[in-house]
Order: C-alpha cells, then sequence, then structure tokens
C-alpha cells in the first residue's frame, strides 16, 4: 500500500539533514530516506552503529558536527528510512522505494532532493586498471581506517587535493605527488573578496598545504594525467603539464611509479531524481553540469518538488547547508507551518546564501577543467565500464547517425549498467558533442530510466501488483 507524508526529503548529507530539520521544526510531517545505514552523507559520514563505540574517540571535527545534526534531526520527530533507495517515481509525487523498513510507494505532498554528487569520471588509458580510484572513494576506505595504497599519486584539481593529500601522509602513505591541473594562481588574486568568511576552510586548507611542506611533497600547478600502465594493477603513471585549455603541452611528459592514483577533478550533480520528476535542467559547466531550474526557494520547475545542495549544482557543504534550511522552511510553508513568516527566515539566510554563493563562483571560475581532459582517451579506450563500450564503438555508431547519447545507448548498450550511466553518461556526451561539432547545450544526454538503481525483480513485480490492488479498492469505493 502506498503510504502519505507532507515532506519527503531525500538525502541525508548535509542539504538533507538541514532541510529535514527546517521542516519538522516549522512542524511539517517529514520522512527523511537515505541509502546509507547511518545518515551523514559522504561530507559527514558516519561509522557503522557497530563501529562507532570503539572508534568514537577517533572521529573527526566533520564527524562530530555531522553526528548532532543528525541528533538534533531526531530529536525534532523526524522519521528516518535508512539502507533505503528511491528506485523510481509515479504520478502524484509517489516514490517508489526499496529497503527493508520501508513502504514500496511512499506520496509525498512535497519532495526536497538532497541528492548530492559523484567523482567526476575521466577515460583515458590505464583508467580501469586496479589501483586507479576516486578521490571520494580513497577518503572512503581512509573513513574506516584503510590506506588505499602506499605509494599514491593524487590528480585532479581544487583544494580538497590538498586535505585528501595530508590525510594520506597523516595515515601512513607516501604521496609521491598531488598534481594540479589548473594554474589557478594567475587569476586567483580576482577572487580574494570570496574567501572572507571561509575561516574553517582557509585553515583547512592551510593546515594540509603545511602537513605536505613537512613531509616535502610536490604539488605541481599546471599538471595532470596522461595515461597509467601495469601489468595486474597500476604500476606508472604519465603525467604532463597542461595548458590553459588544459590540452598536453607536447614534450613535458614524465613518467611516476606508483601503487595508487587517486583522480579528484571535481564532481557531477546527481540529477536522475530531478529529471525523472519533471524538472526543467540546463547544462551548466561551471556548477557541474546539468542542473535544475531552481526559483529563490530552492523549488524546481515542477510545484513542491525542491532540489539542494550538491545535486542542484556543485557548491559544497556549506552552501547545502544554507539551501537546505530554505528548501525545508518554504515546503513547511506549503502546509500552513510558519507560512506567515516563511519570507523573513529565508531574508535571515540570505546574508549567508550570498556567501556561499561567492564562494561556489570563485571556485567554479579557478577549478573547472578545460576541455582537454576530455580528450585523453584513445580508440581502444573502454568508456562505458559497465558494459564494456570502447571510444571506437561510439564512434562507430556515430558514424551510422547517432547524434545524441540516447541513440548511442540505443546501439552499443552504454549506460546500460549497474551503474546506469553514472560513469560514462558525462563521457559518451562530450564526444558526441565532439565528434559532431556542436555544444553541450544541444547535445540530449542519457535520459534516466527506472530502476536508476538495481533491485530485486521481486521489488518490480510487487510494486505492480500493490498499484493493481489498490486500484481495485478505489473502483470497489467508487
Amino acid at each position: 500500500m502506498t503510504e502519505r507524508v507532507e515532506v519527503a526529503v531525500i538525502g541525508a548529507g548535509p542539504g538533507g539533514l538541514s532541510a529535514a530539520l527546517a521542516a519538522a521544526k516549522a512542524g511539517a510531517q517529514v520522512t527523511l530516506i537515505d541509502s546509507y545505514q547511518t545518515p551523514g552523507g559522504q561530507y559527514f559520514r558516519q561509522m557503522p552503529e557497530d563501529w562507532a563505540e570503539s572508534l568514537i574517540d577517533r572521529s573527526s571535527p566533520r564527524q562530530r558536527q555531522g553526528r548532532a545534526l543528525c541528533e538534533q534531526v531526531a530529536q525534532a520527530g523526524v522519521q528516518t528510512l535508512s539502507n533505503t533507495v528511491v528506485w523510481g517515481t509515479a504520478e502524484g509525487n509517489t516514490l517508489a522505494l526499496h529497503g527493508s523498513e520501508a513502504p514500496a510507494l511512499l506520496q509525498a505532498q512535497a519532495i526536497i532532493l538532497a541528492t548530492g554528487a559523484y567523482d567526476r569520471p575521466i577515460a583515458f588509458p590505464g583508467w580501469a586498471l586496479p589501483g586507479v580510484m576516486t578521490a571520494g572513494a580513497a577518503r572512503i576506505l581512509l573513513t574506516q581506517k584503510v590506506l588505499p595504497g602506499k605509494r599514491v599519486l593524487l590528480a585532479g584539481t581544487g583544494p580538497l587535493q590538498l586535505v585528501l593529500a595530508a590525510e594520506l601522509v597523516r595515515a601512513g602513505a607516501e604521496v609521491v605527488a598531488v598534481l594540479e591541473g589548473a594554474c589557478f594562481f594567475r587569476d586567483g588574486l580576482r577572487h580574494l573578496e570570496a574567501l572572507w568568511g571561509q575561516w574553517k576552510r582557509l585553515a583547512e586548507g592551510v593546515s594540509s598545504r603545511l602537513t605536505l611542506l613537512t613531509r616535502r611533497v610536490p604539488y605541481r600547478t599546471g599538471w595532470g594525467i596522461i595515461a597509467a600502465s601495469g601489468t595486474d594493477q597500476v604500476e606508472q603513471v604519465t603525467i604532463g603539464r597542461l595548458d590553459n585549455r588544459w590540452h598536453l603541452i607536447p614534450g613535458s611528459e614524465e613518467t611516476l611509479a606508483c601503487d595508487t592514483l587517486c583522480l579528484g577533478y571535481g564532481f557531477v550533480p546527481f540529477n536522475a531524481l530531478a529529471r525523472l520528476l519533471g524538472a526543467k535542467h540546463e547544462w551548466r559547466p561551471d556548477l557541474g553540469g546539468e542542473v535544475p531550474h531552481r526559483d529563490s526557494h530552492m523549488q524546481t520547475t515542477v510545484p513542491r518538488v525542491y532540489a539542494v545542495g550538491d545535486g542542484a549544482g556543485i557548491g559544497g557543504a556549506q552552501l547545502a547547508l544554507v539551501e537546505g534550511q530554505i528548501a525545508g522552511i518554504a515546503a513547511a510553508a506549503h502546509f500552513g507551518h510558519g507560512a506567515a513568516s516563511v519570507e523573513i527566515a529565508i531574508q535571515q539566510l540570505a546574508p549567508a546564501l550570498a556567501r556561499e554563493r561567492r564562494f561556489q563562483q570563485m571556485y567554479a571560475a579557478l577549478f573547472t577543467p578545460g576541455p582537454g581532459l576530455y580528450e585523453l582517451n584513445s580508440d581502444d579506450t573502454v568508456l562505458c565500464r559497465c558494459e564494456e563500450v570502447t571510444q571506437a564503438d561510439v564512434r562507430q555508431a556515430i558514424a551510422m547517425g547517432a547524434d545524441s547519447a540516447n541513440e548511442v545507448k540505443s546501439i552499443t548498450r552504454c549506460g546500460m549498467g549497474d551503474c546506469q550511466g553514472r560513469m560514462c553518461s558525462h563521457l559518451i556526451t562530450r564526444l558526441v558533442a565532439r565528434e559532431t561539432g556542436r555544444p553541450m547545450t544541444e547535445v540530449e544526454s542519457f535520459t534516466p530510466r527506472p530502476p536508476i538503481y538495481p533491485v530485486p525483480i521481486g521489488v518490480l513485480s510487487q510494486q505492480a501488483m500493490d498499484s493493481l490492488q489498490e486500484e481495485m479498492v478505489e473502483v470497489a469505493q467508487g
């Protein structure tokens, strides 16, 4: 049977926790849905409950902040469905769920999407070798007290690389080098104003840089990855200097030995649910990719569907916390909870929102990768790892007349694997744009299809039976 709730919040990272707390404090009935065992998301990542007691004294300040926020959410009366995925949607803001404690269908009068983002996948010769991983994967391992490798090379862009490198060094790894693709020193002075008020971020960055200086870890700006090689795992990596469009400067190549390569080239908003719900999107490379149109209340083009945090445009945890508050207050106001003071409450958050958006704009201006990053792969490079589709396969499909990612998908099966295109969608769409000579704004990307996460076949058949039973009850009562 379908359960009903006033506000459903999807994702229990900073934006989702903030939104759920704000809506519940205003008086709304709130259900928070998250795929992890413990709320917190990637930023506030909490230990599994059976680990928490033994590791509580070793948790980071960020984890302790997240734990405190989770406790506030619980005290506010929010119902939390953990280990639960939203794998599809239906009419009337109905969500299809899969989880041991979750209803099969949940109909919400308002939905707040706080679905976050995932590491930007970059294809190059050797990127599928064992030992090549995203920065996010490395951080998850470190959080669980597992060292990703002994001799680690980091390649990417943005200050999060410094933080990860410092964490690796402190954990006992040898960091071969940190490669920063951008030459941000050239343009950084124009954005100094955006750093005002970002004291915690600055302190974390300075502390991380000092750690690397103390351990004599090379930090090279304007350098990037070219290829990786090895027999059974990555053993060496070819790097090179980049021009201002991130293309290799010929003759600058070097080879470094390592057993682990961590890639941190930013994030891509996870927008599958927003698109399934019908929200209009636009291509914004400065915000990570396709992002939903939103009004000042964080509402998308679909009434009573809101989007906050990195899933609506890469901006970091602090921006997500502010956007979550605004969306939670606005969603609750739809049901008369605090409606009289909603504009006043949102106005009070305006300075914090402006401060975080200035930082977002600065970060995008300095650390958005250039087009050269997407031109590293050769024809035999696998672009879709789930279905083993190479660049040559995609180019052949385009030569046959495919002029969108969806048409390439129908010919090659790229994007039909377990990840449902999260690893290859960006790569395929950019290749289609490049091969057809069209801008990204004119190239249709993969259309999300339920189930957007793998679920047992029995879940799909049970939903069909439940829907049929509900229809029969409605007919009998009508």
